[in-house]
C-alpha cells in the first residue's frame, strides 16, 4: 500500500472515531438513566413501606391494649409491669407482620419498640419505635413517637380496676356499658375498715373508658337541675384527674399513680332514703385507694342529682370534688 492508501485509511478511521465515541457516550448515558430509574423506584417503595409501617403501629397498639385489658378483666389479676407487657406484645405483633414481608417484595423491614408508656394526654398511650426499611442500596430509618387513643372506636378498653379490686370479695358482673358490684364493693370496703359502706350495695360504674365532653367540668353542677351531671353519669364518662390513675397503672391495679390520669363516679343504687349525710367519696380513685395496704378512702357529702318518684339518685362528694364539678 502506498502513502496515499495509508492516508485514506487514517482519514476513514478519524471519520469513524466520533461515531464510536458517540455510541459509547449514549450507552453510558443510558446506563446512568436506567440506574437512576431503578434507584427512584426503590426509593418510592421504601418510603411507601415506611408509611405503611407508621400507619400500622397505632392499629397494632390498639389491638394489644384491648387484648391485655381483656386478659386482666377475665382473670381479675393485675399486670406486674404493664409497660413491659405491652411493649413485648407489640414487638411480637410487629415481628409477626413483617417477618416474611421481604420475601415477595425484596424489601427488608425492621421495627424496634423502644417503649410503651403513659402520655401527657391521659386518654392516650405513647408508643416509641425505630423503623428501618431497605431495598437494594436505598434505606430509610426514623425514630417515631406516636400517641394512640384509648377512647377511639378502634380501641374500646374497659376499666380494669373494679375487676381487680373486687375479685376476692364476690366479684363484679357487667352489661355492655356498666359494671355492677352487687355486694362485692361493700365487702371490699368493709374488709378495709371503711365506714358507711352499705351505701354502695348494688352500686355501678362505667365499663368502657370514654372521655367526658362536658368541659369545663364545673358545668356539671351549674347546669339547671344537674342535667349535665345526670347525662354524664348516664353515659358513663371519665374525667381528667391529677389524682386518678392512668390506664397503664390501672392495668396494674393502682387507683392512684404519679402520672396524669382520670377518674369516674362509682354510683350508689337509687335509694328511697334521703337521710344519709355522709358515705365514702364516690370518685373511683378515692373508693379504691388502698395503696401499700393503707386506706386512702375518705368520706363525701350527700348530693342528690336526680329524683324519680320516691327514689333519690345520689353521689357522695368531698368539698374538693364538689368544687371541681361546680356543685354548690
Amino acid at each position: 500500500m502506498d502513502s496515499r492508501g495509508y492516508a485514506m485509511t487514517a482519514m476513514s478511521f478519524l471519520m469513524v472515531l466520533p461515531a464510536l465515541l458517540l455510541v459509547a457516550v449514549l450507552f453510558d448515558i443510558s446506563s446512568i438513566g436506567s440506574s437512576s430509574v431503578s434507584t427512584n423506584l426503590a426509593s418510592d417503595a421504601v418510603l411507601q413501606t415506611f408509611n405503611d409501617v407508621e400507619g400500622d403501629i397505632p392499629i397494632l397498639t390498639s389491638h394489644v391494649l384491648m387484648e391485655e385489658d381483656k386478659r386482666v378483666i377475665e382473670s381479675g389479676e393485675s399486670l406486674s409491669n404493664s409497660r413491659k407487657s405491652l411493649k413485648d406484645d407489640l414487638q411480637e405483633e410487629l415481628n409477626s407482620k413483617y417477618e416474611l414481608y421481604g420475601n415477595s417484595t425484596g424489601l427488608k423491614v425492621k421495627c424496634q419498640v423502644r417503649a410503651v408508656d403513659s402520655s401527657a394526654e391521659p386518654f392516650e398511650v405513647e408508643v416509641n419505635t425505630t423503623v428501618w426499611v431497605e431495598k437494594g442500596n436505598v434505606s430509610h430509618m426514623e425514630n417515631l413517637t406516636q400517641e394512640v387513643s384509648i377512647t377511639s372506636p378502634q380501641c374500646r378498653v374497659a376499666d380494669p380496676i373494679p375487676f381487680i379490686k373486687c375479685k376476692y370479695y364476690g366479684g363484679v358482673t357487667n352489661t355492655t356499658e356498666r359494671i355492677i358490684y352487687g355486694s362485692s364493693l361493700e365487702n371490699y370496703l368493709n374488709y378495709r375498715g371503711v365506714t358507711n359502706v352499705w351505701a354502695y350495695e348494688n352500686a355501678t360504674s362505667p365499663l368502657i373508658i370514654k372521655k367526658c365532653p362536658y368541659d369545663p367540668y364545673k358545668s356539671h353542677g351549674k347546669s339547671q337541675g344537674f342535667i349535665i351531671l345526670k347525662n354524664c353519669i348516664d353515659n358513663g364518662y371519665f374525667h381528667e384527674s391529677s389524682d386518678g390513675s392512668c390506664f397503664l397503672c390501672r392495668l396494674e391495679g393502682k387507683s392512684t399513680c404519679p402520672h396524669y390520669g382520670f377518674e369516674t363516679f362509682v354510683v350508689p343504687a337509687p335509694s328511697p332514703n334521703n337521710t344519709v349525710n355522709s358515705a365514702p367519696c364516690s370518685s373511683d380513685h378515692v373508693i379504691f385507694n388502698d395503696t401499700n395496704g393503707v386506706s386512702g378512702t375518705y368520706p363525701g357529702n350527700h348530693v342528690v342529682y336526680y329524683k324519680n318518684g320516691g327514689y333519690y339518685f345520689e353521689l357522695f362528694l368531698d368539698n374538693g370534688h364538689q368544687n371541681k364539678y361546680g356543685i354548690i
